[in-house]
């Protein structure tokens, strides 16, 4: 099934991402694609791949991250190369072209007491350059989401303030202590400082927001689970760059997966795949 075009982005979608580093795209991806991602994805949590982890914090199996999945399940390649979501990347960064980075599935289970604290993207990946300041996620819904079931929220503007922070640990393992990097603002207990927005969301919305931006979730105090499908995309050239503060698995993903690349190689190929629209 092909469906690789951005004919859901608006103007306004592409204005907001600008402005504000955020934006909801209503509609972007079909309900035949998103009912074939559902079952895929509970094969990639039930089949753990070798950069999936369980993120929980405190009762086990409640909060789970499954990266690459792409490299191992047909049904994540074919999305990945002939659904929306590359297209709508593109049109949101304006980039004349966007690299594949790699694919997130966030799953919080129903109940799960698993706030995702405030944080911003840029400093988990192992990447320099203009592509690594310049990431798009896009965040598909596959199930419905609001706030109670751990809907993502966004400080508006943020990606905009020209400041690297400290990554988090989602699950308080303290794995990023010590770091001599600037602390992120204690948005939680100082939200009215914050122009702060979330989005109810139906399956197949698509959340797109950009590296810089500061975002947060609370835990799921629904009935139903919540599963995002991120997608992260470079709009500009990134190297590998393995410092000590990065989320490990994607160190270990570029650094000894299929492609093996070098500190300050150019992170390219089959396994990074380049649209052009």
């Amino acid at each position: 099934m092909t469906e690789n075009s951005a004919s859901a982005v608006t103007e306004q979608n592409i204005e907001e991402y600008q402005r504000d580093g955020v934006t909801c795209i209503r509609g972007a991806i079909s309900m035949d694609w998103i009912e074939q991602l559902r079952p895929a994805a509970d094969w990639a949590q039930a089949n753990y791949g070798p950069y999936d982890g369980d993120i929980s914090a405190g009762a086990e199996d409640q909060f789970y991250g499954g990266q690459f999945m792409w490299w191992r399940e047909d049904t994540f390649r074919d999305f990945i190369l002939d659904g929306a979501a590359a297209a709508i990347a593109q049109a949101l960064t304006g980039a004349p072209e966007i690299r594949l980075f790699y694919d997130f599935l966030l799953t919080k289970e129903a109940g799960a007491g698993n706030p995702t604290p405030w944080h911003q993207d840029r400093l988990y990946y192992p990447l320099a350059g203009d592509g690594a300041d310049n990431v798009c996620t896009t965040w598909i819904a596959l199930d419905p989401v609001t706030l109670n079931s751990g809907a993502v929220e966004y400080v508006k503007g943020s990606h905009a303030w020209g400041r690297y922070f400290a990554p988090k640990s989602f699950n308080d393992d303290g794995r990023y202590g010590g770091l001599d990097i600037e602390a992120l603002p204690d948005v939680a207990n100082t939200r009215g400082d914050y122009d702060i927005v979330h989005y109810d969301l139906e399956p197949g919305d698509c959340v797109a927001h950009h590296v810089m931006g500061v975002h947060g979730a609370p835990e799921n105090n629904a009935d139903i689970r919540r599963r995002g499908l991120a997608i992260r995309w470079l709009p500009a050239e990134a190297t590998f760059d393995p410092r000590e503060e990065t989320q490990y698995q994607l160190k270990a993903a570029l650094g000894e997966g299929p492609d093996k690349f070098e500190s300050g190689e150019t992170v390219q190929g089959d396994n990074f795949p380049l649209f052009r629209f």
